[in-house]
Parts: C-alpha cells; sequence; structure tokens
C-alpha cells in the first residue's frame, strides 16, 4: 500500500491503453478518480503527493486489478 500524505492515500492504479488510471482516497471529500496525464489538473496537493509517488506509479508497484462489474457472472 501506498504511504499516506496528509489527508491523501493512494489506492490504486490501473494502466488502461497508454494511459494510468489513479484512484485517491482523500478523508474530506472520498475517492478522486484521474488519469495520470491529467494530473496538472488536480489540486496542489494531489499533484505533490502523486509527483512523490510518479516513480513507483510507472513501475507497477501499486498496479491492482480492479473488479469490473459488468463481466462478473450473478450469483445467487
Amino acid at each position: 500500500m501506498a504511504p499516506k500524505a496528509n489527508n491523501l492515500r493512494l489506492v490504486a492504479t490501473t494502466k488502461q491503453d497508454q494511459d494510468i488510471h489513479v484512484t485517491i482516497l482523500d478523508q474530506e471529500v472520498g475517492f478522486i478518480y484521474f488519469y495520470l496525464s491529467d494530473i496538472k489538473l488536480q489540486r496542489k496537493d494531489v499533484q505533490a503527493y502523486i509527483t512523490d509517488l510518479h516513480p513507483k506509479i510507472l513501475s507497477g508497484v501499486y498496479d491492482a486489478q480492479l473488479v469490473d462489474m459488468a463481466k462478473e457472472e450473478i450469483c445467487c
């Protein structure tokens, strides 16, 4: 798991085509979702946090296989 920074924690990254989808949990506002290529559109604190983690994000350290609900079978 990624280190916490103030009220932010990186939850997961997922490679999608040529970009990386980022999921961050903000203790005050909840989940924040964006593509790494759109980092300059985020708040300054989010930018600083992700910049520190950027090398590990690119290397896949925080990559997670998220569930695609459309592809899941219905049970019960």
